[in-house]
């Protein structure tokens, strides 16, 4: 583990800064490691790695932000944290980063197998990212139907209910028309989504943090957002999203290429989906687009959509309405056949899974680069670690027709 710096470096600090080498020397031990590592990346696809990279910077100065406030917030009241899972997660985490093995078995259910991989996080911790993960920041953890993997296996078949039963008028004594309901198969597969947290090593030894709520918010945040984006606008690697999914039902523009909501598409919308998921349907769009939503009148001039008021969340044609930034903004959804809201019931129509195991790992040889190749954050010349959260996630549209997509005009 490295040594604790002062937070005003002094002159001497800033001269040894300045003669460390551009690339400091790997010892050999660890760039055996740095192998295992590229090698578990590999099973990482392109995209998400681009992804994973792109997150980078956003979050650590989301986690430079957090440090800052949460000291403040210390010194301010002059106490300490008093939280019943810090510790344990505090143990945990310098356990961690000093690559304790026999401390981090001990908190957790890791076996000799995992450490390539990283250690598995303690349930405590774990229980309160997914906690924040489903309740501040994941829109597809909260409106999925949930149904966890539990078991051996990569992937399981769901039944999905294709036609109800039909019921006939007969006659006395004539005999009863059969029917049954028809079942479709659906499979559900996992798949590795992965995101890399920045951290001083300094935080580990500042008592005023909340190290528990810091890490679980960004870990839930890195990982929830890279869900929404893949389960409801993925183009098909790794993901392939409700809105570009097949047989769902669509409407569409009649002539701009521009997205450019009416009442009557909006309408529309509500008509081409069915009666029994209309209970529990909503609306989801992006911002940008809810804003040319919002001017929006009806017949007798007034606004289509209904602010929430007292606890009751605001509306468009008497359904609720969720703004997220993973639907497509205007800009993104201009072109011919682009979808740009969704309305239904997701519960009926979506499923998502996740195996409860998060793994963990700490890099402090890494460099983290954005998507444009350009270097963020060294971390050996910066003295700071990362830590790389893995989870194994997915989801299936089980019921397509439980929704109905808005297009721009379709050619």
């Amino acid at each position: 583990m490295k040594t604790k710096q002062e937070d005003q470096p002094t002159e001497a600090d800033e001269q040894e800064v300045e003669d460390v080498p551009a690339t400091p020397e790997v010892p050999a031990e660890e760039k055996s490691e740095d192998v295992d590592d590229n090698a578990i990346k590999a099973l990482i696809s392109k995209s998400i790695q681009e992804k994973i990279d792109g997150m980078a910077t956003e979050i650590a100065e989301k986690f430079v932000d957090g440090v800052s406030q949460q000291r403040a917030k210390a010194l301010e009241t002059g106490k300490s944290v008093e939280d019943k899972n810090h510790e344990v997660t505090k143990t945990f985490m310098k356990a961690l980063f000093a690559n304790d093995t026999e401390a981090l078995k001990a908190m957790t259910t890791s076996t000799g197998d995992t450490p390539k991989a990283g250690y598995l996080v303690p349930p405590e911790l774990l229980t309160e990212v997914l906690r924040v993960a489903q309740a501040q920041f994941g829109l597809a953890r909260r409106e999925f139907r949930y149904l966890p993997f539990s078991g051996p296996g990569n992937s399981r078949t769901i039944p999905a209910l294709g036609t109800s039963v039909s019921v006939y008028w007969t006659n006395e004594g004539a005999a009863k028309t059969a029917t049954q309901p028809a079942f479709s198969l659906v499979t559900q597969t996992l798949k590795k989504l992965a995101a890399i947290v920045p951290m001083t090593d300094e935080i580990l030894e500042d008592s005023g943090i909340n190290l528990t709520q810091l890490v679980s918010e960004l870990f839930a945040e890195a990982v929830a957002k890279e869900e929404d984006l893949q389960f409801f606008n993925g183009t098909g690697s790794p993901w392939t999203g409700i809105l570009n999914a097949s047989g769902i039902n669509s409407t569409a523009q009649t002539a701009s290429t521009t997205p450019t909501p009416t009442v009557d598409l909006l309408q529309g919308m509500i008509d081409a989906t069915p009666t029994g998921a209309l209970n529990g349907a909503k609306f989801y769009m992006s911002r940008t687009v809810m804003s040319k939503v919002r001017l929006l009148k009806d017949t007798t001039n007034n606004y289509l959509f209904t602010p929430a008021s007292q606890g009751n969340p605001g509306t468009i044609l008497g359904y609720p309405v969720e703004v997220s930034d993973a639907f497509p903004s205007v800009s993104a959804a201009t072109g011919v056949s682009k979808p740009y809201i969704l309305f239904g019931n997701l519960k009926q129509a979506a499923i998502f899974g996740d195996k409860q195991q998060m793994q963990v790992k700490v890099l402090d040889q890494a460099t983290i680069t954005d998507t444009d190749g350009s270097t963020v954050i060294n971390l050996a010349q910066q003295d700071m670690s990362a830590i790389r959260v893995v989870e194994r996630v997915g989801y299936v549209l089980a019921l397509p027709s439980a929704v109905t997509v808005l297009k721009t005009f379709t050619s």
